[in-house]
C-alpha cells in the first residue's frame, strides 16, 4: 500500500509539475547536459543542478555569482547547471527513479509537497542549524519550505505581486503614483481614453501566468485574512469575500483593466510598450522586472505593493517563492550542497545579482535593510528598494497568500484556470466551488503546504 501511495504521488507530481516559475526567461537548454553527476579521472566530484531555460545572459549572471564561486571554494568538486525547458516535467522523471540532480529545482512549495511526502528531498534541519537559516529567511518564507516540524527547502526568492509604473507616463499626464484602488482606476480610464493601455500584461503562450491575478485578486480584494481562514479550512472557498474578488477580477479584465489584449500579449510584449509609453501600469509579481533588463540604466520605473482597497486600510504585499532548492536525498554530498545552498543565502549574492538578474532573486533575507542602497542605480535599484520595502512589510505580517506557494497542487491548477469566468463560460460561484472541492479532499488526506499566520493571528 505504501509503494502504491507514493506511485500515486508521483504521477500526480509529473501532471502538476509541468508548471514553472521561471515568469518570462527564455527557453536554452544546455547542450552539455548531464543526465547524472559522475567522478572523473582526475577524482573532481561532478555535482549538478537542474534549473529553467534562463537567457545567455541569465545564465551567465548566475554562473558569476554562484556556480563559478562555489566551484573555486571547493576544489576537488565542480557544480554543473543545466538549463532545461522542461525542467519540472524531467525533474519528476528522474526522482521517481530515485535518480536526478544533486540540487533539486522547483518552482513553488505547493508543488515540492508530493516529493517531500515520497521521501525524495533532503531533510535539512542539519544545516538549517549550522547555518542558522531561521534567523536568515522571512519567516513566513522559511515556513514555506517546512513540512512535519522539519525543513526540506528554501526560497530563492520571494514572489512578491505589486505595481510597476513608468515614471515619465505619470508625469508627463499628471498623475500621481495611486494609493488607493479608486485613485488607480481613474487612471486607467483616463490613460483608455487617451488610447492607451490602462496597464499591461498577458496571458500569451502561458495560461498559469493567471494565477497571478487570481492571487491578487483573493488578497487584495477578497482579504489576505479571508484567505488564511481558507488554506487553513476556517472558511470556505465559497464565501461570498472570496467569490466576489473573483468576480471583481472578471470586471476588470472586461473592462481592459488587465490590457486589452491580454490573451495575444506575453510578459515580453508587456515590457516593451510598458517602457515604450504606451501604458501606465504593469501588475503582477515583481520577477516580471527581469523582462526590462533592456532599460535597465535608465530611471524611468517604480515599484511598489498594489494599491489599497481604501485609503484606511494597508496595501497588502501578496508574496510567494520565485521557486525553491532542495538537495536530493539520494546524493553522497549533502554537505558540499547545503554549503551550495548557504551562498545564496547572504547579502552580498542579492547585492551582485540585482545589478546583473534584476527582478529574480529577491532571496528573502531579514538583513537587506542593512544593503547600501547607494551602490546601484536604475532598475536595479528600483528592484532592491521595491524588495526592501516588501521585505519590512512582510516581517510585520502584512502579507497575503500567493496561490502556488499555499494552496495545494489540485486546487493550484484549477485556481489559473480563472479565464473561464473571465470569458463567461462559467461562474464565479461554480469556479469556486470546484475550487472548494479540490482543496477540501487535498486538505482532508494532509497534503497542504505550511500557511503561515498574518499579523494579528
Amino acid at each position: 500500500m505504501k509503494k502504491k501511495v507514493l506511485s500515486i504521488l508521483l504521477v500526480l507530481a509529473m501532471c502538476f509539475g509541468m508548471l514553472t516559475a521561471c515568469g518570462g526567461g527564455s527557453s536554452t537548454d544546455s547542450e552539455d547536459a548531464k543526465e547524472s553527476k559522475s567522478e572523473s579521472d582526475d577524482d573532481t566530484v561532478e555535482l549538478s543542478m537542474w534549473f529553467w531555460g534562463a537567457t545567455s545572459e541569465q545564465q551567465g549572471a548566475m554562473s558569476k555569482h554562484l556556480v563559478d564561486k562555489f566551484n573555486e571554494a571547493h576544489p576537488g568538486f565542480h557544480m554543473t547547471v543545466e538549463y532545461r525547458s522542461s525542467v519540472n516535467k524531467d525533474m519528476a522523471v528522474a526522482l521517481s527513479a530515485d535518480e536526478g540532480p544533486d540540487i533539486v529545482y522547483e518552482s513553488s512549495p505547493s508543488l515540492a509537497l508530493t516529493y517531500i511526502q515520497a521521501g525524495k528531498y533532503a531533510n535539512l534541519d542539519e544545516y538549517a542549524e549550522k547555518y542558522g537559516w531561521k534567523d536568515k529567511v522571512l519567516g513566513c518564507m522559511y515556513d514555506s519550505g517546512m513540512y512535519e516540524g522539519s525543513l526540506y527547502s528554501l526560497p530563492m526568492g520571494m514572489n512578491v505581486i505589486g505595481m510597476v509604473y513608468n515614471k515619465e507616463v505619470l508625469k508627463e499626464n499628471n498623475w500621481e503614483v495611486p494609493k488607493t484602488v479608486d485613485e488607480l482606476t481613474k487612471i486607467m480610464d483616463e490613460a483608455m481614453e487617451k488610447g492607451m493601455y490602462g496597464s499591461v500584461t498577458g496571458s500569451k503562450g502561458w495560461q498559469p501566468t493567471n494565477e497571478d491575478y487570481t492571487s491578487l485578486f483573493l488578497n487584495s480584494f477578497g482579504g489576505a485574512d479571508n484567505v488564511y481562514a481558507a488554506l487553513t479550512d476556517e472558511l470556505p472557498w465559497t464565501d461570498a469575500s472570496l467569490t466576489d474578488a473573483i468576480k471583481t477580477s472578471a470586471e476588470w479584465y472586461q473592462k481592459g483593466y488587465l490590457g486589452t489584449d491580454y490573451l495575444s500579449l506575453d510578459w515580453a510584449d508587456s515590457a516593451a510598450l510598458l517602457a515604450e509609453g504606451r501604458a501606465p501600469f504593469y501588475f503582477g509579481p515583481m520577477k516580471f522586472i527581469q523582462n526590462l533588463m533592456s532599460y535597465a540604466d535608465k530611471d524611468t520605473f517604480g515599484f511598489t505593493a498594489f494599491p489599497s482597497a481604501s485609503a484606511d486600510s494597508p496595501a497588502i504585499y501578496t508574496v510567494g517563492a520565485t521557486g525553491l532548492l532542495a538537495i536530493n536525498e539520494q546524493t553522497e554530498y549533502k554537505d558540499e550542497c547545503a554549503e551550495f545552498l548557504d551562498m545564496m543565502m547572504t547579502n552580498d549574492f542579492v547585492t551582485k545579482m540585482a545589478n546583473d538578474w534584476p527582478g529574480y532573486w529577491a532571496v528573502p533575507l531579514t538583513t537587506l535593510n542593512e544593503i547600501d542602497m547607494g551602490q546601484f542605480s536604475g532598475l536595479p535599484l528600483m528592484f532592491m528598494q521595491g524588495i526592501t520595502e516588501a521585505c519590512a512589510a512582510i516581517d510585520e505580517g502584512n502579507f497575503g497568500y500567493y496561490n502556488s506557494s499555499y494552496m495545494p497542487a489540485e486546487a493550484f491548477d484549477l485556481m489559473y484556470k480563472v479565464d473561464s469566468v473571465w470569458l463567461g463560460d462559467k461562474d464565479a460561484e461554480t469556479f469556486m466551488k470546484e475550487i472548494d472541492d479540490a482543496f477540501q479532499k487535498d486538505f482532508d488526506a494532509g497534503s497542504c503546504p505550511i500557511c503561515p499566520a498574518p499579523a494579528g493571528k
